[in-house]
């Protein structure tokens, strides 16, 4: 991408369906993209980034609600969790600046990033992801004080039931196909509904949702 955006915007159709070489897109290489598989990279990769962003907004919600003062008004939470003043019209405005000339630098490692051990370094990078994605996510809806969180709340809940559904049926075509080519597959392999990673994925989502009630 040459500028920073949400990554659900600047997703319009390319009438030529086919992406060649870096002179189409800047870092494709030698490489062919068609325009189905740009749509489902970038659904792939908005979805990631807002379940990340979501999921650390619920996280900080509901260490809130277990630490609470149950007296706290809505602007105070709204204020707890950086929402304060979004809506109505007033969501963070995209930057659609060109960035400068990327320069080469060795890259931090993961466990060396301050989020890796500080919890709220981790919250203030997931702030920001989720303010740059909050246009993408509200849309048009008519948001407010009263209602961004449920709104929120109910897309990080989607987000993670579509995760699970996707974790079953990768193990369950990934079943599907063995048991057709491999001789004795089925005596050997665990069935996608007793699979550890399937249950754990099902487990995480309905744990989602009971803490999204529950704040």
């Amino acid at each position: 991408q040459q500028q920073q955006q949400s990554a659900g915007e600047g997703s319009k159709s390319n009438k030529v369906g086919v992406f060649k070489t870096d002179r189409a897109i800047p870092g494709l290489g030698a490489n062919q993209l068609t325009e189905k598989g740009r749509q489902i990279g970038i659904k792939a990769y908005t979805d990631a980034l807002q379940r990340y962003a979501l999921r650390g907004l619920l996280d900080r919600l509901v260490n809130l609600a277990a630490s609470q003062q149950k007296g706290s008004s809505m602007v105070d939470v709204l204020r707890h969790v950086g929402l304060k003043g979004i809506g109505g019209g007033n969501l963070p405005a995209v930057d659609t600046t060109a960035p400068p000339k990327p320069i080469a630098n060795w890259p931090i490692l993961p466990w060396n990033e301050a989020s890796h051990t500080d919890a709220e370094a981790l919250w203030k990078h997931q702030h920001s992801v989720l303010l740059n994605e909050l246009p993408s996510i509200l849309g048009n809806s008519n948001t407010n004080n009263n209602n961004i969180l449920p709104q929120l709340l109910q897309k990080c809940i989607a987000l993670e039931e579509d995760h699970a559904k996707r974790v079953y049926k990768s193990k369950s075509r990934d079943d599907a196909r063995g048991m057709s080519t491999v001789p004795g597959y089925k005596d050997v392999h665990i069935p996608a509904e007793k699979d550890s990673v399937v249950l754990t994925a099902k487990e995480e989502s309905d744990k989602v949702k009971a803490d999204a009630q529950l704040v």
